[in-house]
């Protein structure tokens, strides 16, 4: 009669076994970490893609115009009437931002004032579209606008009086658009020479005070 020899028990695993097998976990996990890593980002490219890259890669989030010309006919302050007389005109260019895709402006005004109080209406220029190179507008203010009398006036009055002897006359021209159905707004600050800006109609110098171009800035809608 045999008997059963006894099992044997198994060997205590040592502490550097333990060590040797996590870090094997940890490298499995990484290696796998690492694979799939390469599929989320393509996952993510192929889901947001069609809604992101026309606009991150082919189309800034707005064009930036800014003013090729202008002409200061006349810039005059009227105490008795409380009235500025103006006629101001400026030719606005907007460069296409690529060769390959097309550019829309809707709703595009312009606007100058004077020390803070706006010369008249603004003016409402044609929607363009443009797919390549610069397209311009020429746009044209006069007329005479009525100051309220009080602080206004004497606000309008001190700056002109300070820009004659400064020998500079600075006008703002607020344009505002929606650009492929995103609004923009600029804000554009023309500068004349103020010794050839005729000061009241029919006295002054016959010239126009000449503007020779800058780029407008991005602007808060109505802060200028």
């Amino acid at each position: 009669m045999t008997t059963a020899e006894p099992p044997i028990p198994p060997s205590p695993t040592s502490p550097r076994d333990r060590v040797r097998r996590r870090q094997c976990a940890l490298a499995l996990a990484a290696a796998a970490a690492a694979c799939l890593a390469p599929v989320a980002v393509l996952l993510a490219v192929l889901v947001l893609a069609p809604s992101l890259l026309p606009r991150l890669l082919l189309r800034p989030h707005h064009v930036v115009p800014y003013v090729s010309s202008a002409e200061l006919r006349l810039l005059a302050f009227d105490p008795a009437a409380s009235a500025v007389s103006y006629n101001l005109s400026a030719t606005l260019r907007f460069d296409s931002p690529c060769l390959y895709c097309t550019w829309r402006y809707t709703e595009l005004r312009a606007r100058p004032s004077y020390a803070g109080q706006q010369l008249g209406a603004a003016a409402a220029l044609p929607e363009l579209t443009q797919r390549r190179g610069s397209d311009a507008h020429d746009v044209a203010w006069a007329g005479t606008q009525k100051v309220p009398p009080g602080r206004r006036a004497r606000a309008v009055a001190a700056a002109l009086a300070r820009e004659e002897a400064e020998g500079r006359l600075g006008v703002k021209v607020a344009v505002s658009t929606v650009q492929n159905g995103a609004r923009s707004d600029f804000a554009c600050v023309l500068s004349f020479p103020a010794v050839s800006a005729p000061r009241r109609g029919g006295t002054g110098s016959p010239a126009s005070a000449v503007f020779d171009g800058g780029r407008c800035v991005d602007a808060v809608p109505g802060e200028i």
